[in-house]
This record gives C-alpha cells, structure tokens and sequence, in this order.
C-alpha cells in the first residue's frame, strides 16, 4: 500500500493536491457554519435518575420543578427596591408578564404574589427575584436558546434587571467557548510560526504543517457537520478538534520532512529518497493516526453528549491528520525536492539529524538501566500521588467566570438568598401516595442533618414533588451524602421516589462516568496492543507501553490537582474556578493523554525496529532510535503544548483545566518516558523485547505493516 502510494505521489503530484483541495473547498462549503449546529456542553446521562425524574415532572406540569433561569431586579442606584410604589409594582408585573411570554417558559414564580415564593424577596428588601420554569427538560440545550430570548425580552429602563440561573450560565459559557476558539487560533497560528520556523529554519518547510493542520481543521468540521444532523453534538468539540489537528499536523508533518531531508542527504532528491520518506515515515504516520483514532473513538460509548462529540472529532482528527499527511507532504515533496529548505533563516542542526545528545542520553541511561529506570518510575509515581487526594466538581454556577453576564447575579443571588433558589433538590414522588403519607415523607426528609427547608408537596398528574433547601453548597461532599441518603429512605405508599437538582445530577455523572469507564479502558487497550503488536511484532512493547502510558496519565493528573486543587498555577493562568477537578475532564484527559503517549511511542519505536531490522543490537537499535527522534519528539511535543496552553486563555475553568493537563501530559511524555524510561527499560528486557509466540509471529508477518529497509544500520550520531 505505501509503495503504492509513493509511486502516486511522485507520478501524480498536482492531482493528489487537486483532489485534495477540493475536498477541502467541500469541507469549507459545508462545515464553516459548523458551530450554529451544535448543541450545548452535554455532561448529563439521560438515563440516569435525576435527568429521568426531570423528564417525569416536565410530562406532569410541563415544565421544570426548579428555576432555570432567574431575573434580579434591583433599585438602579443599589438602594432599596420599593414594591410598594406604583411605578415600581407596574414595571415588576410587566417584567414578570413578558418572561411568562417568552416562548419555553412555562411558570414564572413572582413573589408579591405567590406565598410559595416568598423566599425570592430578599430580606434586606433591595432585591427579588422573578423565577423562570422552563417548559424544556434539557437545560443545556434548549435552556441556553430560552436564556437568549428572555434576555432580549426583559429589560427595563426603570429598574436594575439582570439574568443569572443554571441555563443562564450555560448559554454564557458555550458563548465564551465560541470566543475561546477563535482567541486560541489568534495565539496557537502565529506561536507555532514562529516555533515551525526555528525547528525547520526554512519559510517553505516551516508552512507545510500549518497547511496540513489547516486540511485536518476542514475536514473535522466537516465530519461534525454531518454527525449534527443525526445527534446532538456538543459545541466544546471544536476546540478539542482543533488543538489536535494543530498537534498532530505538526508531528506527522516534521516526522515526514525531515525524513525526507536526511534521505535526500544521502541520495539527493530522487525517487527513491522519495520512496524510503513515504514507506517509512509515511507507515509511521499511518500508524499513529490510527492508535490516537482508536483511543478517541473509545469515548463514543459514553453516553455525555461532551465525551462521545469529542470521540467522534478526536477519531476524525487522527484519522484524516495522518492521511492528509501521507498525502500532501509527500506530493509537496515531490514537487519541491531541494527547494523544501527555500528561504532559510539561519544556519545550525537540523532536526532530522541524530542529535548526539539524546543519543549520549541513551547510552548512558542503558548502562544503568535499572537504577534509571526506577529512579524514573518513582519520579512519575511521585507526581500522581496527589491524586489519592483529588476533590472533584461538575458543571454549577461555578462553571460561569467572572466578566461573563450570568456570574454577578448568580454570585448575589448565592449571598443574599436560601440555597434553594438554583440549588435545591427536587424529590419527586411517582404512584398512589396519600396526602398523610406525603406528609409524613417530608417529615423524615425534614428530619435528615443539612436540610435547612421542605417546601409543600405539589400533586399534579400522578406525580407529587418538594424542593428541598441544603444546608451546604451544591455539589459539596455533604450535599452529595444528603442527596443519597434522600434517596434510600423508603417511598410513601405504593410509590417510586426520584431525586434531581444540580447535587443529584452531579452524583449520577460521576456514577455514569465510572459505569463505563472500564469499556472505554479495555476499548483503548485493547486498540493499542493490537495496533503496536502489528506495528512491531512484540508482544511484550505493546505491553510496556501500555503501563508507561499509564503512569504518564497518572503524574499528567497529579500535576493537575496541584496546579488547580492546590492553587500552584492559579495566578499564572488567571483561574478562576473551584479548588477541584471537573470529573468529565479526567476521562476526556485519559483518553487523549493516552492517544498522545501511544502517537510517541509509535515515532521511537518504528525507528528503533527498523534499526534492529536492519541487523542492529537491541542497544544499538535504541541508541540510534532515540538519537534520531530525539530532537522530532521534543519539537512536536513543546508545539502541541504552546496549541493546547493557548486554549488556556480560556476563563472557563475546565476548559483551563484540560488545556493546561494534556501540555503536562504531553511534556512528561516526551520527556521522562521517552528519554530515560524507554531506553532503560529497552536495556533491561534485551532481545526479549522483540519476542512474540510463533503464532502471533506469523500472524503480524502477513498482516502487520512491514516496511522495506531504507538505509543501512548506523550506531553513531552522524
């Protein structure tokens, strides 16, 4: 298949770009307007039991049983809101009249005229608030449409009026998302220029992998186009897609250029310089695209529309990154020949060159293997300990950074009213419960330690329901242990109890995360044994790599908890948010920091075989391999963490979170794992690193992807 596609891509040059640009111009025509189509976040499960309670009350009242959106109103010039004044009362009724109006509201809870609310008047008497249901049980996606006709509906010239609540927050925070995008691309292009061109110290090779990173960003767009008009998508997935395509581009294009330089070195620019560049960088390429498509692919059996969007991007990214890859590059190639150094700034190393540091680093890790390699390990083992320790969070009022319009109302409402304005737990009450008996229910709720207040039950259609006030923030570890513990008291009557509210939905994320986590684990190992064992023939390097991916991911997220639990960094990158880890970013963080190490690993390894192929020691092998990915491996990996820091800009704290965790990821893998590990590790298995039972053996032989030898065995840096 390469040989093949290198013949095409030295014979058919302009028509392999052709075709490509055409896809490209498809991919404009029909993913530019990508983001219009996607849906909100998406953290939910919707069959667990708050998001199926939710649903039960919308069918029996037709709308919410909490506040999705809230309006404070509140005197201009900060002093006391006199309702009792005519102007006052007539502006406040017809603020609450044109909010019942806006379309996906159902109830609107004033008040002055609703004894059930009268816990929306503050006590200080300088504000209240005007409570939105809304008609919607999907709060992330329609609520945020809601919040956008509210806000341009309520609005007033005589009062102070401002919107805050759950959907509210939400809608701030995919906005600011959107924005995120675009402020990353304004920081990540021109970095990665500027870094492009010292590594590649030419104008002309330095652009090759924007231009590739820029064909991966259309092409993924495209395929999210697509899968929007079948699922719900979530909107978060345009950033991931499109720190990944820079990433990726940037790996699979300087793996290829500069294999092309050192041919060409050796034979000049000829055609079959060209045929070595493509058969062994080009299945290099290959390979990993496919080992960080199957790691990102695992996350499409999570049922949180954020996991399986950013699966169906993160496949699609890998995918098209390596296939755009072996195909463009090497037709520029083909076209260009010696001309890829045109415009070169200055003189010094080149990148493709065996760097004799790392080659010396190599060395002498191997001569003492042992000692390195747990001096290593424990290193690693050491940056996860703060893991044991992690306190995580979810999406709440907390995910809305200050500046944005939801965060100063939300922040008012959360020091000058009850908890159970935006935090209350609703308890819903399905079957045959008498009034007595729903009685006596509230009664043991009221009873429960932490529970502050039990509003009245509220019959409607088969269905019975009370908000419960918490004594302790929303999401807290005590909110959570009340939840549960309102959850395993017995029903009253012939009845099925359901509990949701913020706290509940955060339990049952953290609940549905861990159900099916381990399917998700065994789809990305099992993808990456197989994936190396046809890459290498070994049995026991797909293994190893698995556990080094392991501990990467482990001190990736130690490292983590440090710099926002513990507050390490959170004046360097502005944070904001709460001291916690937002639990969906450690299962979107394992599977792309496990994408990313096995992508590294395939660019060592598939130098290191080829070497041993070629009649290589084992120790030579790693020497020369290292030696020769050294400089490729850092370059790319302090380029894909400047792409992802710069969607740190972001003031959403798990979009800070997860940008700051895949460059940590990414750095220690290309670093400690890579530098000292590998090659102690390499030295202490010896020649038992390529064994394989001969079944197996035979088995990668016909259908493992074998490249013809390129170049003669070198065992010194050049």
């Amino acid at each position: 298949m390469l040989e093949r596609l290198a013949d095409l891509t030295w014979r058919r040059p302009r028509l392999v770009l052709a075709v490509v640009a055409a896809l490209a111009v498809v991919g404009v025509g029909v993913g530019h307007d990508v983001e219009r189509h996607l849906s909100a976040a998406g953290f939910t499960d919707a069959d667990s039991e708050s998001e199926r309670a939710g649903r039960a009350l919308h069918e029996a009242l037709g709308y919410d049983g909490t506040t999705g959106l809230i309006f404070l109103v509140r005197a201009p010039d900060g002093g006391p809101l006199e309702t009792a004044r005519p102007a006052v009362r007539r502006e406040i009724d017809r603020l609450a009249t044109t909010l019942a109006r806006v379309p996906g509201v159902g109830k609107v809870d004033d008040p002055r005229s609703d004894p059930a609310a009268a816990g929306l008047l503050a006590r200080d008497g300088r504000s209240l608030i005007l409570g939105a249901h809304l008609t919607s049980p999907d709060l992330e996606v329609t609520g945020g449409e809601v919040a956008e006709r509210a806000r341009r509906a309520v609005r007033s010239t005589v009062l102070d009026v401002r919107m805050g609540g759950f959907a509210a927050g939400f809608n701030d925070v995919n906005d600011q998302t959107r924005k995120d995008l675009t402020n990353a691309e304004l920081i990540a292009f021109p970095a990665l220029a500027v870094l492009l061109l010292l590594v590649f110290r030419g104008v002309v090779a330095a652009a090759v992998p924007l231009l590739i990173g820029m064909l991966s960003i259309l092409g993924t767009f495209l395929v999210m186009r697509v899968m929007a008009t079948f699922v719900d998508t979530s909107v978060f997935a345009l950033n991931i897609a499109t720190a990944l395509s820079l990433g990726l581009a940037v790996d699979y294009a300087l793996l290829l250029i500069s294999r092309y330089r050192e041919e060409i070195e050796r034979d000049g620019p000829s055609r079959e310089a060209h045929r070595r560049t493509v058969v062994s960088a080009g299945r290099t390429a290959l390979f990993s695209g496919f080992t960080v498509a199957v790691a990102m692919a695992a996350l499409i059996v999570m049922p949180q529309r954020f996991l399986y969007s950013v699966g169906v991007a993160g496949a699609a990214v890998g995918v098209l990154s390596a296939l755009i890859s072996v195909l463009v590059v090497p037709s520029l190639l083909a076209l260009l020949g010696t001309r890829i150094n045109a415009l070169s700034i200055r003189r010094g190393p080149d990148v493709a060159a065996d760097s004799g540091a790392w080659h010396r680093l190599a060395r002498g890790v191997m001569r003492r293997p042992v000692l390195v390699g747990l001096a290593s390990a424990g290193l690693m083992l050491a940056a996860a300990s703060p893991l044991t320790g992690t306190v995580l969070t979810g999406p709440s009022a907390e995910a809305v950074p200050p500046g944005l319009p939801s965060y100063e109302p939300n922040a008012y409402v959360a020091e000058h009213y009850p908890g159970d304005i935006t935090g209350a737990a609703t308890v819903l009450v399905q079957g045959s419960a008498t009034k007595a008996q729903l009685a006596a229910f509230s009664a043991e709720i009221r009873g429960l330690e932490g529970v502050v207040g039990v509003t009245p039950f509220v019959k409607a259609d088969g269905v019975a329901f009370t908000n419960v006030d918490l004594r302790d923030r929303p999401l807290s570890g005590a909110s959570q242990d009340l939840v549960r513990e309102i959850r395993a008291l017995p029903p009253p009557g012939a009845s099925s109890v359901l509990v949701s509210g913020n706290t509940a939905r955060f339990i049952d994320q953290k609940e549905s995360l861990v159900a099916h986590a381990p399917l998700v684990m065994a789809i990305i190992a099992a993808g990456t044994l197989v994936l190396l064992f046809l890459l290498t023939g070994s049995v026991l390097l797909p293994i190893k790599t698995l556990l080094m991916n392991v501990l990467t991911l482990a001190a990736a997220l130690g490292v983590l908890v440090l710099c926002f639990q513990h507050g390490w960094i959170g004046g360097l990158v502005d944070y904001t948010g709460p001291g916690a880890i937002e639990v969906t970013s450690l299962v979107f963080l394992f599977a792309v920091t496990f994408a990313l190490a096995t992508d590294y690993a395939v660019l060592v390894l598939s130098r290191i075989k080829e070497q041993h192929d070629l009649g290589a020691s084992t120790e030579d092998a790693v020497a020369v391999g290292i030696g020769r990915t050294g400089r490729i491996i850092s370059a790319a990996a302090l380029m894909i963490a400047v792409v992802f820091l710069a969607f740190a800009v972001s003031p959403v704290f798990f979009m800070k979170q997860m940008a700051v965790g895949m460059a940590i990821g990414v750095l220690f893998d290309a670093t400690v794992v890579r530098g000292l590990l590998v090659p102690a590790l390499m030295r202490m298995f010896g020649e038992w690193n390529w064994w394989a039972p001969a079944p197996l053996a035979r088995l990668q032989r016909r259908y493992g992807l074998r490249e013809a030898p390129s170049a003669d065995v070198v065992t010194e840096p050049a």
